[in-house]
């Protein structure tokens, strides 16, 4: 199925490419390439089901990586995935919940308010008069999942058998982390625990509101919470957008600097303003815990990057980080010098977060140094939201914004990351039911000589660890 699809998708581009023959200004023929692209991309993902929307949602947040016209093409995938039709959404509640709809509500809207790639979203209303909403799972897409799951790793560890650079990107751990995510978001009772989890870490955080969940309405399959209503952010009210620009930063902040546990799927479609400019997040089926290596790991970059050198930089990339034997140090301390040094003269008004990150991910590239996928997870987050930020306020500088809210932790003790650590150790994951086993990890082909290690799903290899070349 998937050859096909894809097979229709090149096609399909194929033909559309002919439309361009007949543009002549090259600036626009550029443009309408890309669209095609993101439409192609967007058509592809969509029938391939949940995970290559995921995929797709991933994509769209990567501004370094895509031109503007796929992005733009691709974010239609964050809220605007073809719903299912009402009778499975009947049959589903219906057996989850025990009953009739109507024991449970007094009102039930067919058609959804919003659709993603896991799940739909229904407005309805208790007997109680409370308007509630239920997010009820697409049919069979745990199995889905499964299923797209083996082949993805699959696919990621045959990249890791002919490609260096494969190795060296450690797709396969991405991939894991990506798939992990995905079987996470089926199971509803974990986004029940994760939103009491986020409400009680913002309860005294003004501007900031996460849905209340309604536990006796909640399974595996179906969630209902309350009925919060809210625009897109970019439909927020003009006097509303610095402060919500600041709410959205400084909760992310705070998610992993302070609680050490992160929304790991926080991109625009996420995200709704109130009608006083409060910000309401939704979707929280996939978070991170992050541990007190990672914690320290990105205080020590954030340092690096504010006030350190190109000597010290290295000695991050060395510690926290995993490279080739071979990697010639001095070669890395060049470019990273060179960085720091363009770092420093850049105005700030040029300073992106994005930009910064991009650099540094070519520079590991280029030495064959190996972002854990961990630190990439909350190094995107980042970005996503320093690009919702800049949409609501130009003037942003999220670079400068990093290094104060750092800065204003600096002295508490215990020291900010070891207090977060211990916050995510207490943190007790749902226990699951018989059929939310993860993916088994395929046999990999036996990698030619001087090959990377694939990696082990959630390991956490020893700072500074050497790959064997």
């Amino acid at each position: 199925m998937i050859a096909l699809i894809t097979s229709v998708a090149l096609i399909g581009y194929g033909l559309a490419s002919l439309r361009r023959l007949a543009v002549r200004d090259r600036e626009a023929r550029r443009r309408l390439r890309e669209h095609q692209r993101g439409r192609w991309l967007r058509w592809e993902f969509t029938h391939l089901g949940a995970t290559f929307i995921k995929i797709g949602q991933v994509m769209s947040s990567r501004h370094d990586l895509f031109a503007p016209g796929v992005i733009a093409e691709l974010q239609v995938l964050q809220d605007r995935v073809p719903p299912f039709a009402f009778h499975h959404v009947r049959a589903l509640i219906e057996r989850e919940l025990g009953g009739p709809l109507g024991t449970w509500f007094r009102e039930f809207s067919p058609m959804p308010v919003a659709a993603g790639s896991v799940a739909q979203v229904h407005r309805a209303v208790l007997h109680t008069g409370e308007e509630v909403a239920v997010k009820v799972l697409r049919p069979d897409v745990l199995t889905q999942a499964r299923r797209d799951g083996r082949i993805l790793m699959w696919l990621s560890h045959l990249s890791h058998t002919v490609s260096a650079r494969a190795r060296t990107a450690n797709v396969v751990g991405h991939v894991r982390n990506l798939v992990a995510g995905i079987l996470a978001q089926t199971d509803l009772r974990r986004e029940r625990h994760s939103y009491a989890r986020f409400r009680r870490n913002f309860a005294d955080t003004a501007g900031l509101r996460f849905p209340r969940v309604h536990s006796q309405l909640t399974t595996r399959c179906v969630l209902t919470m309350e009925f919060i209503y809210g625009v897109r952010v970019e439909d927020a009210h003009v006097d509303h957008l610095p402060q919500v620009s600041r709410v959205i930063r400084n909760m992310f902040f705070a998610m992993c600097f302070d609680h050490g546990f992160v929304h790991a799927d926080l991109h625009p479609g996420n995200v709704l303003v109130g009608p006083t400019g409060e910000v309401i997040v939704l979707d929280v089926g996939m978070v991170k815990r992050l541990s007190r290596t990672l914690l320290a790991q990105i205080v020590d970059f954030t340092r690096c990057l504010a006030m350190g050198s190109g000597h010290d930089l290295v000695a991050h990339l060395q510690q926290y980080h995993r490279y080739l034997d071979g990697t010639d140090w001095a070669a890395v301390e060049v470019d990273a010098t060179a960085f720091i040094r363009h770092l420093r003269f850049r105005p700030i008004a040029e300073l992106e977060l994005s930009t910064i990150i991009s650099e540094l991910f070519t520079i590991a590239r280029k030495h064959r140094i190996r972002p854990m996928p961990e630190v990439t997870l909350v190094l995107l987050g980042m970005v996503t939201t320093e690009g919702m930020a800049k949409r609501l306020d130009p003037t942003v500088d999220m670079f400068a914004e990093l290094a104060r809210f750092l800065g204003s932790r600096a002295s508490r003790t215990p020291p900010t990351h070891a207090r977060m650590a211990r916050g995510s150790r207490e943190w007790k994951t749902p226990p699951l039911g018989a059929d939310q086993v993860l993916l088994p990890t395929p046999t990999p082909a036996p990698a030619p000589p001087r090959a990377a290690s694939p990696g082990v799903l959630n390991d956490t290899p020893p700072a500074g660890a050497k790959l064997r070349s």
